[in-house]
C-alpha cells in the first residue's frame, strides 16, 4: 500500500503545485497592473515595484493554497478517473474511504509545508514588503518594523508598538535629540494616540525634560502633537490580522483584552490559522464525490470550474459568517470552525452515499 499512497501523493501534489504556480502567475500578473499605476511616486519605480511583489508571495501562496489544494484534487484524482485507474483500484479491493484516506495524507503532508511558510516566513516578508512601499512613496521619512515600528521625524525619533486597524496608535515612545550636541532632550510616552482633524492626539502622556543633572516629568491626559507621519502611511502598518502570525496573534489578543479593546477580529483570525489544517482537508473531502461519482467522466476544464466554484462559496461563507459573527458578539470558533465542519459533513455525506 505504500507504493499506492506515494503514487497518490505525487498525483495531487504535482496536480496542487501546477494549480497553484497558475494561480500565483495570475495574482502577480494583476498585482503588478494595479502597483504599475504608483510608480514614480516618490522613489517608487519598477524595481521597487518587482522588490514588492517578490516579497509579499508567500503570504499569496499561504491564502491561495486551499483553492488550489481543491483544483489540484480534483485534476489529480480526477484525471485518475478518467483513466480508470481509480476504477481499477476499487477492483482490487480497495475502499472508497481508503483511497480518499490516501489523498488526504498527501494533502496533510502539503498542508503542514504551507502552514510553516504562513507562520515563519510569509508574515516578516510581507510587513517589510509594505514598509519598504511605503518608504518609497514617501520621502524625508525612515520607517523600520520589528513587532511595532521605529521612525524618524525631523529631530524627533519614534516609536510605536502596535499600529491597529483604523490608524490608532499603542504604547508610543517619542525621543528628541538635539541636533548640535546629539543629545536627549525630551522623552515622551503615551499609552495610545489617534488622528484628529491634522494632528496627533496622544493619550495619557508621560513626559520627561532632561535638562543637565535635571529632569522633570509631567503628566498630561492628552497631548496635541503635529507629524509628518500621516495616517496614510500607517495605514499600511497595520496589522491586519490575517497577515499576522499565531504567535502575534496571541500577543494582540493578550495586549488587546487586557488593555479592555475590542480583540474580537483577532482571535477570530487565531482560531482561523489554528483551524487550517482542518480546512485543508476539508477542501479534498468536499472534491472526491465530484471524482468518483457520475461526473468522473468529465474534462479538465470542468473540474477546474467545479473547484474554483466550490472555492468561492466556501471564501464567500467563511468571510460572510466572520462578519455576522464580529457583528453579533458571537464566539469568534463559531465564524472559524462552522464553515469548515459544514464542509467537512457535506463531503463526508456525499461519499457515504456513494458507497
Amino acid at each position: 500500500m505504500k507504493i499506492l499512497d506515494r503514487y497518490l501523493f505525487r498525483t495531487v501534489a504535482t496536480a496542487t503545485a501546477v494549480a497553484l504556480l497558475v494561480l500565483l502567475l495570475l495574482e502577480l500578473f494583476l498585482s503588478l497592473l494595479v502597483e504599475l499605476e504608483d510608480v514614480g511616486k516618490g522613489h517608487y519605480d519598477f524595481v521597487a515595484v518587482m522588490r514588492y511583489l517578490l516579497l509579499i508571495q508567500p503570504q499569496r501562496l499561504y491564502e491561495m493554497f486551499p483553492m488550489a489544494l481543491l483544483v489540484g484534487g480534483l485534476l489529480g484524482m480526477g484525471a485518475l478517473a478518467s483513466g480508470s485507474e481509480l476504477i481499477a483500484m476499487r477492483a482490487a479491493g480497495l475502499s472508497l474511504m481508503r483511497l480518499t484516506g490516501s489523498a488526504l495524507q498527501a494533502g496533510l503532508l502539503l498542508s503542514l509545508v504551507v502552514l510553516a511558510i504562513g507562520e515563519f516566513v510569509a508574515p516578516p516578508l510581507e510587513q517589510a514588503a509594505r514598509e519598504q512601499r511605503a518608504v518609497a512613496k514617501t520621502e524625508n521619512l525612515a520607517i523600520r518594523g520589528g513587532r511595532g515600528f521605529w521612525a524618524r521625524d525631523g529631530d524627533y525619533f519614534i516609536h510605536v508598538r502596535a499600529v491597529l486597524p483604523g490608524v490608532r496608535l499603542v504604547d508610543i515612545h517619542i525621543f528628541k535629540i538635539n541636533p548640535g550636541s546629539a543629545q536627549l532632550e525630551t522623552l515622551t510616552a503615551a499609552q495610545g494616540a489617534r488622528y484628529v482633524e491634522g494632528h496627533w492626539l496622544l493619550e495619557e502622556v508621560n513626559r520627561s525634560s532632561l535638562n543637565g543633572d535635571e529632569v522633570q516629568t509631567e503628566h498630561l491626559a492628552q497631548l496635541s502633537v503635529v507629524s509628518a507621519i500621516s495616517p496614510q502611511i500607517l495605514d499600511v502598518l497595520a496589522a491586519n490580522p490575517d497577515e499576522l502570525s499565531i504567535r502575534d496573534l496571541r500577543i494582540y489578543v493578550t495586549y488587546l483584552e487586557g488593555n479592555g479593546l475590542d480583540a474580537q477580529n483577532y482571535r477570530l483570525a487565531l482560531w482561523r490559522k489554528l483551524l487550517a489544517p482542518l480546512a485543508y482537508m476539508a477542501m479534498l473531502v468536499v472534491a472526491m464525490p465530484f471524482v468518483f461519482g457520475p461526473s468522473r467522466s468529465s474534462g479538465a476544464g470542468q473540474r477546474i470550474v467545479i473547484g474554483l466554484l466550490l472555492g468561492l462559496l466556501f471564501f464567500l461563507f467563511n468571510y460572510l459568517l466572520g462578519n455576522v459573527v464580529l457583528l453579533y458578539g458571537l464566539p469568534p470558533l463559531v465564524g472559524a470552525g462552522l464553515p469548515t465542519l459544514l464542509f467537512l459533513g457535506a463531503g463526508g455525506y456525499a461519499l457515504r452515499r456513494l458507497r
